[in-house]
């Protein structure tokens, strides 16, 4: 497969789920928007403005990796959890600044399959603590909220478009516990983040509260 159709594969796959995100969603009312199952739970709202920002968050880490690379033949960039902060639900964050324990996740990353990895993420079984960053903001006004996701994909694209002659597998990133990725796996990584959280959308509007309209 060549550059051009690698990175055409990817961005066809990232622009699918947003569209069966988009689908979602962008019908609904301001007041489903802002329903919540439950006083601790995201809205269908929160859930697309935290799309968003982790969005923003990979735009702007591949964005940093190809100037790093800009007359390179390779860059691999260290990625701290302050830089991209996903972390296990289940583990205290003190343990994660643990040198051993990073080590282990670290070599658990390089034996664990990426179709695995890809799972995981792209469903809700592998709990994530959501960081201070990438918390929505809640009662954002719908057609604000659809302005804020599109211009985000404008940008992620325009980013992309003079990179793809290039070969993106070059430019990798190394998180301690999500493992190593190049730009490629961070376009698949943006798609399981879509579906996730698109089947989590899917969960609220299934509520017996949820507001016909």
């Amino acid at each position: 497969m060549t550059n051009e159709e690698r990175i055409s594969h990817a961005l066809d796959r990232i622009q699918r789920e947003r569209a069966t995100l988009y689908s979602q969603f962008e019908g609904l009312s301001q007041a489903q928007l802002d329903f919540k199952p439950s006083r601790d739970s995201w809205s269908v709202g929160e859930v697309a403005h935290h799309v968003g920002l982790a969005e923003k968050m990979l735009q702007d880490n591949v964005r940093e990796l190809l100037q790093a690379g800009e007359g390179r033949r390779r860059v691999t960039r260290k990625v701290t959890f302050r830089d991209l902060p996903m972390k296990p639900r289940i583990i205290p964050g003190l343990l994660l600044e643990m040198e051993p324990l990073l080590l282990s996740f670290s070599i658990m990353n390089t034996f664990v399959p990426r179709p695995l990895q890809s799972f995981f993420l792209a469903n809700s079984i592998f709990r994530i603590k959501t960081a201070p960053a990438l918390e929505p903001t809640a009662g954002m006004p719908r057609e604000e909220l659809l302005r804020y996701l599109h211009d985000l994909r404008d940008a992620t694209l325009k980013l992309l478009e003079p990179a793809k002659s290039k070969d993106l597998s070059r430019y990798r990133w190394r998180h301690p516990l999500m493992g190593t990725h190049d730009i490629y796996g961070t376009l698949e990584l943006m798609a399981n983040h879509d579906q996730r959280h698109r089947l989590q959308m899917e969960e609220i509007q299934k509520s017996s509260d949820f507001p016909a309209s």
